[in-house]
């Protein structure tokens, strides 16, 4: 092996550990890891060390009685760790330093800005990228979803617009006393224009994905002026006694309703949900999308703000919100029935509807198929999004 291919198996090994860092900086105690004795284990240790991710190195544990979240991360780092290229890994502690420092400059969180800080005092990290001076799009995102989700949403439209996102209340920040926080939709679509007045927005496109299609109506709803246009992404809606739900949303909003009662039911129902949710979740976006349910705390939390939104009669919000509106669905998505999209489009004055062949809330962050052309067709038959007036 050439020293250039050990470098490039240190520098993905150093990509997959830092991909964790949020969800292992949750867990408590850290999550165990299996790795080959010896240098790899030296390597991995100096990695996560040099990037803040607490793990603990130990032996392999028998199929069947790893935790779900040893699981999750030993999928993750094996095939990294597993690379032939190790076999050769730098031996200059300098040089392991400086790789590590390389993939944390160039991770997610190069898009990360100071916090925005809602009127109750909630503070809300917030991700930009693309040219300030650009027609601003925020992304309101599926709550409880770490932001870089949405990573190859910022760099696509980044490359004509303003784009923003933000993670949800109460969850990523440090927030010890929850309970004093609002988690209803209104506070959460009041953290649409926290984010906008903390980057001196004043007017925006947006875009919202999974729940965040709720937080959107609510938006537009509450301030209409301030948003431009509309688009809605495989949303979830409460439209009422006849309202089309699957099975699957449903099961969801029964358990999070019960989950949301207080910490002990929480804590009673956490590995169930867990359970439920690490069946239909791909591996390799695993460490992000349970990212809520870490800890039987973030798991009550994620209840109360997400139950919030599944809850929410929307009937009220389509009420006077006019402006320019793709709603996205698909043919065959297994979690929000596609025809509460096509009643929402149909309620809204100036909605377009497009139901995809295939898609679901996991291939929506993934961008694949035609969503970015999508995306980028609707923005730019509708120009608008600016920066306050100063």
């Amino acid at each position: 092996m050439t020293e250039h291919q050990a470098r490039a198996a240190t520098a993905a090994l150093a990509e997959a550990v830092h991909g964790l860092r949020a969800l292992a900086l949750r867990l408590d105690p850290p999550a165990r890891v299996a790795a080959p004795a010896g240098p790899r284990a030296q390597l991995l240790v100096a990695l996560a060390e040099r990037l803040g991710v607490p793990l603990a190195l130990g032996p392999a544990v028998p199929d069947g009685e790893s935790g779900v979240f040893e699981q999750i991360i030993g999928e993750r780092l094996g095939p990294v760790l597993g690379r032939p290229e190790l076999d050769d890994l730098p031996k200059d502690p300098a040089e392991i330093t400086g790789i590590a420092d390389r993939v944390a400059a160039a991770s997610f969180d190069r898009f990360r800005t100071a916090d925005a800080v809602a009127p109750d005092g909630a503070r809300i990290p917030v991700y930009t990228a693309g040219d300030p001076a650009a027609p601003a799009v925020l992304i309101a995102s599926a709550c409880g979803m770490p932001a870089e989700l949405c990573r190859s949403w910022l760099e696509l439209l980044g490359g004509e617009y303003r784009v923003v996102t933000w993670e949800t209340r109460g969850l990523f920040a440090d927030e010890p006393d929850f309970d004093a926080l609002a988690w209803d939709t209104e506070a959460q679509a009041e953290d649409v224009f926290a984010v906008m007045d903390h980057l001196g927005i004043h007017t925006a496109h947006l875009l919202g994905f999974c729940g965040g299609s709720v937080i959107a109506l609510a938006a537009a709803r509450r301030s209409p002026e301030r948003i431009h246009s509309l688009s809605l992404w495989h949303g979830a809606y409460e439209l009422g006694p006849d309202s089309p739900k699957l099975d699957h949303h449903r099961n969801i909003q029964a358990l999070m309703a019960m989950a949301a009662e207080d910490r002990d039911t929480a804590a009673a129902v956490h590995a169930v949900f867990l359970g439920t949710m690490l069946g239909g979740t791909p591996p390799d976006l695993a460490h992000l999308v349970l990212y809520p349910f870490a800890t039987a705390e973030l798991f009550y939390r994620y209840c109360r703000l997400n139950g919030a939104i599944t809850d929410i009669d929307v009937n009220p919000l389509l009420v006077g919100v006019d402006h320019p509106t793709l709603v996205v669905t698909s043919e065959d998505d297994s979690t929000a029935n596609p025809l509460g999209s096509a009643e929402v489009a149909r309620r809204l004055p100036n909605a377009t509807l497009s139901v995809e062949p295939t898609g679901d809330h996991i291939s929506l962050f993934k961008l694949g198929g035609r969503l970015g052309e999508l995306a980028l067709g609707f923005l730019r038959e509708h120009p608008g999004g600016q920066a306050a007036p100063r």
